[in-house]
């Protein structure tokens, strides 16, 4: 119970945080690049029902550019307790107009298993569908180690993505992009 309710707290505290802001005046745009991923929907491709193979979890962290880097707390079945925590990047690889490419690479913790070690790769496919919003397909695998025994779990899954948006460079539309683009306008001079 103590558990939950740390993790009620940190998501509380970090919703107050989170929401991006922006504030137009005539010559200054400021915004917050901070981001939460959500996965409702995954799979695994294990043998058993589907409440035994959904992989569920969400994301909260920064954007630096092409990157995000940020926590990752999740789990891979309704019907066990088993959870984990992870620290997560995912490098904006490309960017065609709203649609963009990801490649992610993660460390973390299982909880309550035998395999507590966890290494992830994954990469998505994401469409940014408003101004902050952004959803996507992700594909990829999380291996499991322990002490006397190692498998891969393969998986899919669908996933919402609230914060700012980036350009077709990969940079971000906001405080970040517009210095990056009046920097090249002066490199260009």
């Amino acid at each position: 119970m103590k558990k939950y309710l740390i993790l009620t707290f940190f998501i509380l505290f970090l919703n107050s945080n989170l929401i991006s802001q922006t504030v137009n005046n005539d010559t200054s745009k400021t915004s917050k690049p901070y981001y939460f991923r959500l996965s409702p929907i995954g799979t695994s491709i294990d043998i058993g029902k589907y409440k035994e193979k959904l992989v569920q979890n969400f994301e909260v962290g920064k954007t630096f550019g092409p990157m995000d880097i940020g926590l990752a707390y999740g789990r891979f079945s309704v019907s066990d307790t088993t959870t984990y925590a992870q620290l997560r990047t995912s490098f904006n690889a490309t960017q065609v107009g709203i649609f963009s490419s990801e490649l992610a690479l993660g460390v973390g913790h299982v909880f309550n298993s035998s395999t507590p070690m966890m290494f992830e790769i994954s990469t998505t496919l994401m469409a940014q569908v408003a101004d902050n919003i952004a959803i996507g397909a992700i594909f990829g695998n999380f291996d499991l180690v322990g002490e006397t025994n190692h498998f891969t779990k393969t998986f899919y899954g669908l996933f919402l993505r609230y914060g700012l948006q980036r350009n077709e460079n990969g940079g971000l539309i906001g405080r970040f992009g517009k210095q990056t683009n009046r920097r090249r306008a002066k490199v260009r001079r």
